[in-house]
């Protein structure tokens, strides 16, 4: 069992979501940074689809009150005093007490049986919009109480991960992106004067997608109607602002859509803070697939 203490700024329960539901407009959630999820259950021993704790800005306490074996990654947290990118046997009474993520956003912390809350339609992930989900409906509070899961078969990893196999936590960021779905509703240069623009990060960020301002550029695009929308999607609203999505987005939307971030890139913009710069780089599929079969290579993310 894990008392939290103190909830930080932010935290839930997450896994690798619940896909397959937009069309209730059940967005698919799960982990923003779902590299660095799958990485922090690879370290404990877990399945790929354990559920764990997401932490966002500034992390939670938590007391265990039994043994257990942990793993800390994502966003850098310097006031923990706790090793991160490895697996560590703590005992009963040990507080985690995580302190601010920075540089990055958002921090993982994996329990080696995962976090033992109840299955919502395939997952254990939180859905703040629904709430339902996360054991509770809601981020954690003071004075939860979460379950640990049973042992599992797999060993944890008790080596530090690689550094040259973990992704970058701090800006400025390159996005590979692909253009399109939309693009009749944009002028032939438009998503040329985006690449060639120093996007700028805003404090208008949470789980459901982050704004971005483009300092010198305007991007004027037509109408459209409501089409669905996936995590990556970046949509130009009618004052030509950028609205990049992530894992809580809205499952459809009626800004039309510029450009799609590549699957192994989301990442990326799930450790991007207010005032970090982001600049989208146009990638074809081919590369797209390569970059994933890179971090295929580095963890079995298939499963």
């Amino acid at each position: 069992m894990i008392e939290v203490v103190d909830p930080g700024r932010y935290t839930s329960i997450q896994d690798r979501g619940r896909p397959g539901f937009e069309r209730f407009g059940i967005p698919p959630g799960g982990a923003v940074d779902w590299f660095a999820a799958s990485v922090a259950n690879h370290l404990v021993g877990n399945e790929p689809d354990a559920a764990l704790i997401e932490a966002t800005t500034s992390g939670p306490t938590l007391r265990f009150q039994s043994e257990a074996t942990i793993a800390v990654t994502g966003g850098h947290c310097p006031d923990a005093g706790f090793p991160s990118w490895r697996a560590h046997r703590v005992d009963a009474g040990f507080a985690l007490d995580l302190g601010r993520v920075s540089p990055g956003l958002r921090s993982y912390i994996a329990v080696r049986g995962g976090i033992e809350v109840p299955l919502v339609l395939g997952s254990r992930s939180l859905c703040a919009i629904g709430a339902f989900g996360g054991g509770v409906g809601r981020p954690l509070q003071k004075g939860d109480r979460l379950a640990i899961g049973a042992t599992v078969s797999s060993p944890a990893v008790s080596e530090q991960w690689p550094e040259s196999h973990r992704l970058p936590i701090r800006g400025p960021w390159e996005v590979h992106v692909v253009p399109g779905p939309h693009p009749d509703a944009f002028d032939p240069s438009a998503f040329q004067r985006l690449s060639a623009t120093a996007c700028l990060v805003t404090p208008a960020l949470d789980r459901m997608g982050m704004r971005l301002d483009t300092p010198g550029l305007r991007l004027d695009a037509t109408e459209i109607l409501t089409t669905p929308m996936t995590a990556g999607a970046i949509q130009v609203t009618p004052s030509g602002g950028l609205i990049a999505l992530l894992a809580d987005h809205p499952t459809t939307g009626g800004y039309p859509v510029i450009a799609s971030v590549i699957t192994a890139d989301l990442p990326l913009l799930g450790q991007a803070r207010p005032g970090d710069t982001v600049r989208f780089r146009d990638v074809g599929l081919a590369e797209a697939a390569r970059l994933w079969r890179r971090l295929s290579g580095w963890l079995d993310l298939s499963a």
